[in-house]
């Protein structure tokens, strides 16, 4: 099971329709390419040093609200204004053009998708933190090692020790939901080759998201 089915099957969808007054078959129906969107404008944010640094600080910090839990994410724990603020960093001004481009491809509202994106924003990063943090036993701390390599190299600017782990991480967790363009065989929080991939992106113009993606971005 990739990311997004594990995300997907955690969600109470009849409870977010509930919170949103809308139907439950286009919560449904919206939620997989919203959670697919947050994944990408996640993974293309980290292809920077500073960038990646700074996903796992917030990761670290959504680690600790434990969201995503075996029996399934407990909704009335998510705070919308949190969500917000996520979705603001990751889409950035390009925010209602993804709404609409989301809305279209799932055949649903853009107010539908821009209501549920912030609630959605803070399950798929507690969801990446368990996994990312030493949850997932096969990925080992990666957080931790990010945090590291950027400690060891602390005096030569900011994000310099950033070890490219985290970008290439989440770029083989996108590529597994997307059919696994991006990514190779097997477990994607295994970060055995996240180093490889993270230069992949990078050699490409750091780009690999968009590409992938397609048109999803576009306003």
């Amino acid at each position: 099971m990739n990311a997004l089915d594990e995300i997907l099957a955690a969600l109470p969808v009849e409870r977010l329709a509930q919170q949103l007054g809308e139907d439950p078959a286009a919560v449904q129906q919206a939620a997989g390419p919203a959670v697919t969107s947050l994944l990408g404008g996640l993974t293309q944010n980290a292809q920077s040093p500073e960038g990646e640094l700074s996903l796992a600080e917030a990761l670290q910090q959504h680690q600790q609200r434990d969201l995503v839990r075996d029996g399934g994410v407990d909704v009335d724990r998510v705070d919308p204004a949190d969500g917000e603020k996520i979705v603001n960093h990751v889409f950035g001004n390009q925010s209602t053009g993804v709404a609409q481009s989301l809305g279209q491809q799932a055949g649903v509202s853009s107010d539908l998708v821009r209501k549920l994106l912030p609630l959605l924003a803070p399950v798929v990063l507690g969801y990446l933190a368990k996994q990312l943090g030493g949850g997932n036993s096969a990925a080992g701390n990666i957080l931790g090692q990010v945090f590291g390599g950027a400690g060891q190299q602390a005096g030569a600017g900011v994000g310099a020790g950033n070890t490219g782990m985290l970008g290439g991480v989440l770029s083989q967790v996108l590529g597994s939901v997307l059919g696994g363009q991006a990514a190779p065989a097997g477990n994607p929080f295994d970060p055995s080759t996240a180093q490889s991939t993270h230069q992949q992106a990078q050699a490409g113009g750091g780009d690999i998201v968009s590409q992938i993606l397609g048109g999803l971005f576009k306003n």
